[in-house]
């Protein structure tokens, strides 16, 4: 690739989304390499001049053009990213019928992909006192890297559902972070009992049912609407549509 320049970098045309992607940019990423840290667990990383100066935000994510897939896109947050060396990664949950997911799962350096980035609003509360992550594999992504930004001195309790080993450690983080993995039948009476201090700050992510039982159980204990901030990445009786989220109802 040649040697980066972030001036390159193109915004996303207005007549795109409606125009609504403002602050994001059209990137043309080269597969760097791959770290497989489960069977079904793959981080991919991206080098691109574009990348060079990215400004983005924990929580924030990629979107694809999925190759080989006419117009159909998906989301996965950044994991990392160095604007120095123009790379960003991405963790993958190699579902066996994804439409990424198959593109992933084969996917060796050299290969190229398109994507719009930064994207996406919901990121750390600085006003809260705790922060509660829930989620499941899909989510680890957005929710170490999440934790990893978090202050020295703040504290933090991440509940994830998996079915068998975690797929992968947690970060070594600043903050004071008890993660705790669970099986997902068993996340909804955990959360009962989770110390929920005032100005607790919730962050929900991953398969659409287990992001409605979540949100219900804080609401039955107590957390304003406005302190949970909820994403559904997919859903275990339908694909995704193709702008690359849950069909919305």
């Amino acid at each position: 690739m040649s040697e980066p320049s972030a001036a390159r970098r193109r915004p996303v045309p207005a007549d795109i989304f409606g125009g609504r992607l403002t602050g994001a940019f059209l990137l043309d990423l080269e597969v760097d390499a791959v770290a497989d840290h489960a069977p079904r667990y793959r981080t991919i990383t991206f080098r691109s001049p574009d990348l060079v100066a990215f400004d983005w935000q924990p929580g924030q994510d990629l979107m694809f053009e999925v190759p080989g897939e006419a117009g159909v896109r998906r989301r996965y947050t950044i994991r990392r990213a160095d604007s120095s060396a123009g790379t960003a990664d991405i963790d993958v949950v190699l579902h066996e019928h994804g439409r990424f997911a198959r593109w992933a799962r084969a996917a060796v350096p050299g290969d190229r992909i398109d994507a719009i980035g930064p994207r996406g609003v919901i990121g750390l509360r600085p006003d809260a006192s705790h922060h509660l992550f829930v989620g499941d594999e899909s989510s680890i992504g957005a929710t170490f890297a999440m934790a990893e930004a978090l202050p020295g001195g703040a504290t933090a309790d991440v509940v994830l559902a998996c079915e068998g080993d975690p797929p992968v450690k947690p970060p070594l983080v600043a903050a004071d972070l008890t993660v705790t993995w669970l099986p997902e039948a068993l996340v909804a009476e955990h959360l009962r009992s989770v110390e929920l201090p005032d100005r607790t700050a919730a962050y929900i992510a991953g398969e659409r049912s287990l992001v409605r039982r979540t949100a219900a159980v804080l609401a039955e204990r107590g957390v304003p609407n406005d302190a949970v901030s909820t994403k559904p990445y997919w859903r275990r009786d339908q694909p995704n549509a193709p702008h690359g989220e849950p069909a919305k109802e």
